[in-house]
């Protein structure tokens, strides 16, 4: 073998030689990249899942939520509905009381409400014969009794009110008909009726 063969064959061994290097590194290289970008990949995939998890128990969480507030809404709503109706059925009563229960309320109401024993009393049109002269004069009796002058008397007017009475002075009325006491106790009476009702 000459001396140029040799030497073609040394460089040739040691090309080859340095492209077993370059391709040992590229592939190592081209491995390490690949690991890398798998990791990153397995990373964000379990990143993204996380916060697919996270924003779908939020999203149960708020369903649940507005849920509970709908069904505490609609029960509050039945609760509001149930003591109006007791109101509108306490109201009913009061208007349909057998006359010697009505004559005794009323006689009651007339003897805290007459300041002087000189008003009127004003009346609903169905409601005037149950005021009789008779009535009247036993409330006016009581009245005397009080210390009051027992004129009470029942006014020509009539009134669009739903049972009760209201009692007129020469400057002021006082409204003492079944729905204005009713609203006037419901605040104090309320809690009682919701009490009862829900317990």
């Amino acid at each position: 073998m000459s001396g140029a063969e040799k030497l073609t064959e040394k460089i040739l061994g040691e090309a080859q030689s340095f492209a077993e290097q370059v391709m040992s590194g590229a592939r190592q290289q081209a491995e390490a990249i690949l690991t890398k970008a798998r990791q990153e990949a397995e990373n964000r995939r379990n990143q993204l899942l996380t916060e697919a998890r996270q924003q779908a128990e939020e999203k149960k969480r708020r369903a649940r939520t507005i849920a509970e507030l709908e069904a505490r809404k609609a029960l509050l709503a039945a609760k509001k509905e149930l003591i109006e109706d007791t109101f509108t059925r306490a109201l009913e009563r009061l208007q349909h009381m057998e006359p010697a229960e009505y004559e005794k309320v009323i006689t009651s109401m007339l003897l805290a409400a007459a300041e002087t024993g000189t008003e009127e009393i004003i009346v609903a049109a169905a409601d005037r014969d149950r005021f009789t002269d008779s009535f009247l004069q036993r409330v006016n009796n009581e009245l005397v009794k009080q210390g009051k002058q027992g004129k009470l008397t029942l006014a020509a007017e009539t009134r669009d009110i739903q049972g009760g009475f209201i009692l007129r002075t020469s400057d002021a009325e006082i409204n003492s008909s079944f729905p204005a006491l009713l609203r006037m106790q419901r605040e104090q009476l309320e809690p009682d009726v919701a009490a009862i009702l829900f317990a």
